[in-house]
């Protein structure tokens, strides 16, 4: 068994501004948890304000008067690459370090999230030197008139990272923002800061400007709501709850600044009666216990034709048998399953279980109830409510757990209407071995990222999805941290305005 503590250091991690490595100027520190037993394993220093202002101040400087403006597309891209190698080398202190922080399995860490991060800055390499074209656009004049539009950097940007996966969609996200020509400002969820503040080793490094990266700990309340309140920050992109980027919205509007907002999900996953029940039995409980069901696109409302109904449900209930809960580092004794992220999350997941069962939703498999060995963690095994009507709260609200509520469908057009009945419109999926009808209803799915036959995304950085309705604001991919120009150019000799 891999010793993961060996990767953690003993003083505590520092805040990165302006290419430095430097404790929050207050001096405060703060523990970080291991969610299998909430116990301490490492200190962090805890940004605030004033290490919010050195860092917006750092990265406004790098992007109007550092060099980082003037660098060619080829040397931002040599600095993206140099930093995935740097990162490769030390992939398994990452894995570790991240696994430990979050909860996660240490295999899904090491051989998925890790090659996703690798894969995020191999792609934005390429694209900081041929993703960038703009157009030219024929006008009226004859040839007498050239327009042309151009994209461009947004300038400085703040980055507020999530805490269910914060190296992988950190690296995505990072590499991007600097493949654009930004600056960036970033504040890791204050659950799950490890391996963002570790990673500013890895752009140190690469050789990247001061200024270009700063990474800055500390409570939204504070460092988020400064980055979005800063008149030196041209744009902030946020992956969080539906409720945060509400707050968000309501922050900006003095600086009317650009938002990317990656929000909340109460995903569909639609099964009719013509599939191989086991098969998609299979993909449905993948879709929703995917690290622990932490995961914003996870098919958590599970909708399926009558006739087969009862037949779904046992065999998704025989498959959560095979879930062993532990420690992601006890794998190879059969450890397949992990904890929540927080204490204060475990009690979130378990009240709306409860309010499930007051509301009349029939509990399938109860997952709360686990080993006594497990009682220092966050752990809930698979959950599967049964009966689950469109007025009940776990069908209507977000639960970010390992809880599936299972409802019924007799026709299309009642599947369609109960995937649609929610704010939310992030992800959705279609079970059917009749193509024509599973493109037909994943039309018709008001989502911004949809499965036929599958879960979960086959290309997160080759095509993003973007939220519909509360599930999110903004474009997604490079372009959500750039800005279009249009230019105008006479190129007729002498030639006088109308008149």
């Amino acid at each position: 068994m891999i010793n993961p503590y060996q990767y953690v250091q003993a003083e505590p991690y520092k805040l990165y501004i302006d290419g430095e490595f430097v404790p929050s100027a207050t001096g405060e520190t703060t523990q970080t948890l291991n969610p299998a037993n909430n116990e301490p394993f490492a200190t962090m220093y805890k940004g605030g304000k004033e290490d919010v202002e050195r860092a917006i101040a750092a990265a406004r400087d790098a992007f109007d008067n550092g060099p980082w403006g003037k660098m060619s597309n080829l040397r931002r891209s040599k600095l993206l690459l140099r930093a995935r190698d740097l990162l490769l080398e030390r992939q398994t202190e990452f894995a570790c370090l991240e696994a430990l922080d979050c909860g996660k399995m240490y295999p899904s860490t090491l051989y998925y999230e890790i090659p996703q991060a690798l894969d995020a800055f191999q792609y934005y390499a390429g694209k900081a030197r041929a993703g960038l074209e703009g157009k030219v656009v024929p006008v009226d004049g004859g040839g007498q008139y050239l327009n042309y539009v151009t994209w461009e950097p947004c300038g400085v940007v703040g980055e507020i990272l999530p805490w269910n996966g914060p190296l992988m969609m950190g690296c995505q996200k990072v590499a991007a923002i600097l493949a654009a020509g930004n600056t960036v400002v970033v504040k890791p969820s204050s659950w799950a800061s490890l391996s963002l503040l570790k990673l500013a080793e890895v752009f140190h490094e690469a050789g990247f400007p001061p200024g270009v990266i700063n990474v800055v700990t500390g409570s939204g309340r504070l460092v988020g709501d400064m980055l979005v309140r800063s008149k030196d920050v041209d744009m902030v992109s946020l992956t969080g709850g539906t409720e945060t980027g509400k707050s968000i919205i309501e922050s900006s509007a003095d600086t009317v600044k650009p938002l990317a907002l990656e929000l909340g999900g109460k995903s569909p996953n639609i099964i009719f009666e013509d599939v191989d029940i086991k098969n998609a039995a299979k993909w449905a409980l993948w879709g929703f216990t995917l690290n622990s069901g932490q995961v914003c696109v996870a098919g958590s409302r599970i909708i399926v034709q009558e006739s087969i109904y009862e037949e779904f449900l046992a065999e998704m209930a025989s498959l959560c048998k095979n879930f062993k809960l532990g420690d992601g580092f006890e794998f190879e004794n059969g450890v397949n399953f992990g904890p929540l992220i927080s204490a204060s999350h475990y009690d979130f997941v378990l009240s709306t279980i409860q309010k499930g069962k007051e509301e009349g939703a029939r509990l399938f498999v109860d997952g709360t109830k686990v080993d006594d060995t497990l009682a220092k963690g966050n752990f809930i095994a698979p959950t599967i409510f049964a009966n689950v009507t469109e007025d009940m709260t776990i069908f209507r609200e977000e639960i970010f757990g390992p809880v599936a509520c299972v409802s019924k469908f007799k026709t299309e057009e009642e599947a369609v209407a109960l995937a649609n009945a929610v704010d939310f419109g992030l992800a959705g999926a279609v079970f059917s071995n009749n193509i024509k009808r599973a493109l037909r209803v994943a039309e018709q799915i008001k989502g911004g990222q949809i499965y036929v036959n599958t879960y979960f995304s086959k290309g997160m950085v080759e095509s993003p999805g973007t939220g519909w309705k509360q599930s999110g604001l903004g474009i997604a991919g490079i372009h959500k941290y750039m800005r279009s120009k249009t230019t105008f150019v006479e190129l007729g000799e002498n030639v006088e305005p109308p008149m």
